[in-house]
């Protein structure tokens, strides 16, 4: 049997073989169902490359999910959740790709966390409902790093919508990812975290009709620093960033927002608005360079170099969307050469 998934998987595809092969604390299984068995407190699970049609639900603590390069969850959702449910305390995710991911609610994830405490590197999740969505736990932290979300969003009439990732911990942060093209009108981050962070990372709503880049609903802190933000013609909303909208109770005992040494792109047609927020107690947008029209400039200008247009900041037209790696140099070349208002 193992002979046959090899011959198979040769002549299907070079990168994308449809089978599952796993080791679990070092010890190989040939089909998630009969991984599972063996997952406990503290293993460390590697996936094998391959396309994976089967999802899991993990409840063990302190464990590590591994992938080998192309290692695929297409289609595979469990409980009506996710690619990966994953209820227990301090995992790791790393190196796996999420795609197709539907469930009837609208909602479906690469990964639904409902423990405590979850780290991810090097997701790829697309063209699926979500990203990533926690349950409620303020005593846990959700971060996620060098990840990419792209084509995401769900609608379901009467009962909201699927986000490029949803959190709701104590502690998120962001860093060195992107989210492009969140649509349906979801929004590419929503959070309701008591402390939201966002840094070194690209945001693009690009040619989709997403809500808004970043939704921060119960107030708390919300820090986005060092990053690209770009709205595109199709947005539904005006606003590029939204906190305490949603006129929750206020229950957490620091209300900031801190915004600076960011680009931002504004490329709709119609009105942008920065921000709009309520109660927080102390707000600093400094440092961040504009580039296109918005409302509200006298709000902005005095404290963010402000170039009224791509072509005024020298910068290439749309859909050109600058690289993480190149945000300093390129703010230090508007700076020399563009003109502003």
């Amino acid at each position: 049997m193992r002979f046959l998934t090899f011959v198979i998987c040769f002549f299907a595809s070079a990168h994308h073989c449809v089978a599952e092969h796993v080791f679990v604390d070092g010890n190989e299984f040939f089909s998630l169902q009969e991984a599972k068995l063996a997952i406990k407190d503290g293993s460390k699970i590697y996936l094998k490359s391959g396309v994976y049609t089967e999802g899991l639900y993990i409840s063990a603590n302190n464990i590590e999910i591994i992938g080998e390069e192309n290692v695929i969850f297409d289609d595979a959702a469990v409980d009506g959740k996710a690619a990966l449910v994953l209820s227990g305390k301090n995992v790791l995710v790393e190196s796996i790709e999420c795609r197709n991911i539907y469930v009837k609610d609208l909602n479906g994830a690469c990964i639904r966390f409902e423990g405590v405490n979850l780290t991810v590197r090097d997701l790829y999740a697309h063209d699926s409902q979500s990203g990533i969505m926690t349950s409620h736990n303020y005593d846990g932290f959700l971060h996620v790093e060098f990840s990419k979300f792209e084509n995401l969003g769900g609608k379901a009439s009467g009962r909201g919508y699927a986000h490029a990732i949803y959190a709701n911990v104590g502690e998120f942060i962001f860093n060195y990812s992107q989210v492009l093209a969140t649509g349906k009108e979801g929004s590419g981050l929503k959070s309701r975290s008591r402390k939201t962070v966002v840094k070194n990372s690209v945001l693009a709503s690009m040619d989709a009709k997403d809500s808004r880049l970043i939704d921060v609903a119960n107030y708390g802190e919300l820090i986005i620093q060092n990053s690209i933000l770009q709205q595109g013609n199709n947005s539904s909303n005006s606003q590029l960033i939204a906190y305490g909208l949603e006129d929750k109770k206020n229950v957490f005992a620091v209300n900031r927002i801190k915004i600076t040494n960011n680009l931002f792109l504004l490329d709709r047609e119609k009105a942008n608005v920065i921000i709009v927020y309520k109660q927080a107690n102390t707000v600093q947008i400094v440092d961040n360079t504009m580039v296109g029209d918005f409302l509200y400039p006298d709000e902005f200008s005095k404290k963010n170099p402000w170039y009224i247009s791509r072509e005024n900041a020298k910068l290439q037209a749309y859909p050109f969307i600058p690289k993480i790696s190149e945000l300093k140099q390129l703010i230090s070349s508007i700076s020399l050469v563009g003109i502003r208002e």
